[in-house]
């Protein structure tokens, strides 16, 4: 079972499966799209690849954000739906991506639930190009700071793919809440709250033996959203509740099930009370690595 570690901000992960089900069934309707088009988008290369169909160059210019995709071809769709996708190669691929999902859904409803639903899209589409803009800006950094080829070339094919990195910024701006209060990594590594997301990080890397850059980039533009106080140039309330009544979405995605959250009843995050502190499960206790690596490349 491996050991446990308490803290105030990171939700319980449960046993996948039938867990991960459940959480879906209690989602909201824009966690809901965003979870069922990563999995549409995700598992949509296996099965046309049964059919005979390839689609491996559409699908490196639509979700391969990395820096010779983006910036070398200049592809830009990566930016905004790179989130929306990870290559299922093998089984420890599905098993990470399942992973990643329930983190994700374990995260974004509260946020749903505090911007409301049409302003929670707007969210999702800002926190993924900006989260993948830091991302491609810190790797084009490292590259310049260290030149070796070996590291330009790793670097150039390094991606950011998957709501990770939501889930990410989910969680720094919860911890940037309550900024001076105490957080405990892994038992026994006690910290201000406001660190808590960049330790994250750099635990990750050394489990992983390499720089996460896409949880940095994540932690970093998060903190950039807090402080610069972007939730400003989101679509205020009065105009997200007129634009859902103009564009009919809550009867357009209702298919999906769950629950559309009017602008007008959302609640802000000021209004809602403190997490209880949970456990939840030690990602160094398995062998299976959480998110390891350096990403998929091109190549793969």
């Amino acid at each position: 079972a491996g050991s446990k570690f308490s803290d105030p901000l990171l939700p319980p992960l449960n046993p996948m499966g039938l867990a991960l089900a459940s959480q879906f069934e209690q989602c909201p309707t824009g966690t809901r799209l965003l979870a069922s088009l990563y999995g549409v988008c995700s598992g949509s290369p296996l099965l046309l690849s049964v059919l005979g169909l390839r689609t491996e160059e559409a699908f490196i210019k639509l979700f391969y954000c990395c820096q010779a995709n983006v910036l070398g071809r200049r592809n830009l769709a990566p930016v905004l739906l790179s989130t929306l996708f990870r290559p299922l190669s093998s089984g420890q691929d599905a098993l990470m991506a399942l992973t990643e999902l329930q983190v994700a859904v374990s995260f974004l409803p509260l946020r749903e639930f505090e911007l409301g639903s049409f302003r929670f899209l707007c969210w999702l589409v800002a926190n993924s190009a900006g989260s993948n803009g830091i991302f491609l800006l810190l790797l084009k950094l490292s590259s310049r700071l260290f030149p070796n080829r070996n590291n330009c070339d790793q670097l150039e094919l390094t991606c950011s793919q998957g709501p990770w990195s939501l889930a990410m910024i989910c969680l720094t701006l919860q911890a940037l809440e309550h900024p001076e209060s105490p957080a405990t990594l892994m038992g026994f590594v006690e910290m201000k709250q406001k660190w808590y997301p960049l330790a994250i990080g750099l635990m990750l890397s050394v489990l992983n033996g390499s720089v996460q850059w896409e949880t940095f980039a994540a932690v970093l533009f998060a903190y950039l959203w807090r402080r610069l106080r972007l939730d400003q140039w989101l679509p205020s309330r009065q105009t997200a509740a007129k634009l859902e009544d103009q564009l009919q979405l809550p009867g357009l995605l209702s298919l999906l099930g769950g629950t559309w959250i009017p602008a007008l009843n959302s609640r802000p995050a000021r209004d809602r009370p403190r997490q209880d502190q949970r456990s939840t499960p030690d990602p160094g206790a398995s062998s299976f690595r959480l998110f390891g690596g350096q990403g998929h490349r091109l190549s793969d």
